[in-house]
């Protein structure tokens, strides 16, 4: 399975979460940063996509998917980017995602790094999570 995919369906559910919403406002997640865009903002970040089969036919087939959202902010410091980061995890952590020619299996938060960010002033912090999925 395409990353994309996967990008495209964390990306919708995202999009479409109150609270999220709420901090951002609309059209607010980017797959790359925009120096111009004025915080706060979500980008998905680094992604990498592995063979994760479990045998040696298509029914042990898989894919380990390990991707970043970083959450970018400029006011309140580090606290207001990790109340972006905490609604992200929130609803992303053992989210259901209908996939695209593919079945999620598990969808897991795995750590959350913050730091400011020197030349910008804007705070950051980025999320990895782990996701497995089968065709």
């Amino acid at each position: 399975m395409s990353t994309n995919q996967l990008q495209k369906a964390v990306v919708e559910l995202l999009s479409s979460d109150p609270a999220i919403l709420a901090i951002t406002g609309t059209g607010r997640i980017f797959d790359r940063r925009i120096t111009r865009a004025e915080p706060p903002y979500l980008v998905f970040g680094e992604a990498v996509a592995r063979d994760f089969s479990t045998g040696d036919d298509d029914d042990g087939a898989g894919t380990e998917h390990r991707f970043e959202i970083e959450a970018w902010t400029k006011q309140n410091g580090r606290k207001h980017a990790v109340e972006l980061a905490d609604a992200v995890r929130a609803v992303l952590h053992d989210a259901d995602l209908a996939l695209e020619g593919a079945a999620l299996i598990n969808l897991r938060h795995e750590r959350t790094l913050s730091r400011r960010a020197p030349r910008s002033g804007l705070h950051l912090a980025r999320l990895r999570f782990r996701a497995v999925t089968e065709p």
